[in-house]
């Protein structure tokens, strides 16, 4: 865990992770693990804001990145991870950004079997989003992210998964309202002989949409119902 307070207010135009091998995934978050700020996994790529949308940091604030990493082999590794960002003008930002992850956080991965599992998350507020990122870890097969906009389900990602290739898209921006929903499907094939949950380890799950919106509507950024 690696901890810095901001001297200043910053603003941000782009993000990207510096991931040498080794790096399973990171989270950045405002405070003690409060509000998550970004995420990446394995081979995540930049990702450029929209025109007019970004991050803004205020001074004071304490940003936490936690580190996950991995080794699969005998070897030691060496590196430096971290997250970098593009710094802009205070001007370029008018729609202050934030990543939203719907998903199921409660997981019951049956051993020796596929299994598909989904959650689904009511927004509570209107919000635009403009980039997606799917995320699990090293069982997982399939992901299919859904949005329901009054009434009318459209699909916005459904692919096979690859754990060392976790990139996020930037779409053009999606205008959703309080009462739509965001349904994510997850398909692991556990080859073990354990049952696997949810949890940040690389042995544990996940099932996350992770998706970039604005307006910033504050919270952990999870999000099930």
């Amino acid at each position: 865990v690696h901890v810095v307070t901001l001297d200043r207010d910053l603003y941000v135009g782009a993000i990207r992770p510096i991931a040498p091998p080794g790096t399973h995934h990171m989270i950045l978050a405002l405070g003690e693990g409060s509000k998550f700020l970004y995420a990446s996994g394995v081979g995540t790529n930049p990702l450029e804001f929209p025109p007019g949308v970004g991050f803004k940091l205020d001074a004071g604030q304490t940003l936490v990145l936690q580190l996950h990493v991995f080794n699969p082999t005998e070897e030691p590794l060496s590196g430096t991870s971290g997250i970098e960002f593009r710094e802009v003008s205070p001007e370029d930002v008018v729609n202050v950004a934030e990543v939203f992850l719907p998903g199921p956080t409660t997981l019951k991965i049956e051993p020796n079997q596929t299994t598909t599992q989904s959650g689904t998350c009511t927004l509570d507020a209107a919000q635009t989003i403009f980039a997606v990122q799917p995320h699990m870890h090293q069982l997982g097969k399939h992901l299919t992210t859904t949005l329901n906009i009054a009434g009318v389900d459209s699909v916005l990602i459904d692919g096979d998964y690859e754990f060392g290739h976790q990139e996020v898209t930037r779409f053009e921006p999606i205008s959703m309202n309080a009462g739509d929903t965001i349904t994510t499907a997850c398909t692991w094939d556990n080859t073990t002989s354990s049952e696997v949950s949810w949890g940040e380890s690389s042995t544990a799950e996940m099932c996350l949409s992770i998706l970039f919106r604005y307006p910033a509507l504050g919270g952990t950024g999870l999000c099930e119902n």
